[in-house]
């Protein structure tokens, strides 16, 4: 989670929404990744929220200020943060770190 707005954060928590998540995928429950926090994030002012998924090793953007829904790549991609002009992620080095 990213939270580009200082003032959203009191010390102990964030209050409102972050600008950036990252979930991993939960293996016993994809479907809350894919379905109910999309919602629940888009609703409530996440800007941008993006799901890895290590057992189909893919990533889906979601970039909900232009409305672009489920974008996919794979982990040989490099993907850009679209909520900055120049911050990417390169997935290839990730997964190879971690051994996906």
């Amino acid at each position: 989670m990213i939270v580009c707005d200082n003032d959203k954060l009191d010390g102990k928590r964030c209050n409102g929404a972050p600008d950036f998540i990252i979930e991993i995928v939960s293996p016993g429950n994809p479907e809350d990744d894919y379905v109910r926090k999309l919602y629940y994030y888009q609703k409530y002012g996440v800007r941008e929220y993006w799901i890895v998924d290590p057992q189909r090793k893919s990533v889906s953007v979601n970039y909900f200020e232009e409305n672009l829904l489920n974008v996919p790549y794979t982990f040989e991609s490099v993907v850009k943060v679209n909520i900055y002009e120049d911050l990417f992620i390169n997935f290839a080095e990730i997964s190879g770190a971690v051994g996906i």
